[in-house]
């Protein structure tokens, strides 16, 4: 070594060999820095499989959340916005199920908007599209997150009242009713008004029997003058 100089570190880490009874023990030779870069390999593909774990778990997520858009544009009347004859039949089916299982009670409107087909004969089918529109707009907005509306077919609709007696779901339809009278179609002179059929799941009514008191309460909504609240 020249004076002076400084020592150069070795990057080589020496093997050992020792004996111990009749077994030989070889500790092989490795160069520091081949290690060191295996160290490093190992710590990026660590990163990389982290990153990839993380964008694995986001494209579920959003897998995820449009197929559940999907199935909600499967249950949504698309003129009204509000659900439709699948979505009635499937929560219909759930709340009977849970009218059986706790005995909280269950209410059902049923609606029909008054004089629809004159609207429709006398302004046409675009006209009977915007009353329809804007009475889906009305439920969204005047009903609770727990209220089901849904339209059944034509001029036709269905809320479902889950927790909640008959005398507050005759309040709900009536409530309902003066908003409707109360609604301007733009650009359209005309006055919208709506009937209601209102009833509350007995115990140990079938599905058949309520859906039947309930139709029965509109029909005599209907032919009391239209624009009024009954109960079945």
């Amino acid at each position: 070594m020249t004076m002076g100089a400084e020592p150069t570190a070795s990057r080589t880490l020496r093997g050992r060999v020792w004996r111990v009874d009749e077994t030989l023990h070889v500790l092989a030779e490795y160069d520091i820095a081949e290690l060191e870069q295996l160290t490093t390999n190992m710590l990026n593909l660590n990163r990389d499989y982290s990153a990839m774990q993380f964008e694995l778990a986001q494209a579920n997520l959003k897998l995820q959340q449009r197929e559940a858009q999907i199935v909600a544009l499967t249950l949504t009347d698309s003129l009204t916005g509000v659900g439709n004859h699948r979505r009635f039949e499937q929560d219909l089916t759930t709340e009977i199920k849970r009218f059986e299982r706790t005995g909280e009670p269950l209410s059902a409107l049923m609606v029909d908007l008054d004089h629809f087909k004159t609207i429709n004969d006398n302004f046409g089918h675009d006209a009977g599209d915007q009353v329809l529109a804007t009475f889906g707009d009305l439920l969204l907005v005047q009903l609770r997150a727990t209220e089901i509306a849904t339209r059944i077919g034509g001029e036709e609709f269905v809320v479902l009242l889950p927790h909640t007696a008959l005398d507050e779901a005759k309040a709900t339809a009536e409530r309902l009713r003066a908003a409707t009278a109360e609604l301007r179609i733009h650009g359209l002179p005309l006055d919208v008004t709506a009937s209601f059929g209102v009833a509350t799941m007995a115990p140990g009514e079938d599905r058949i029997a309520f859906m039947r008191r309930l139709d029965q309460a509109l029909y005599r909504a209907k032919h009391a003058g239209r624009n009024c609240v009954v109960a079945g």
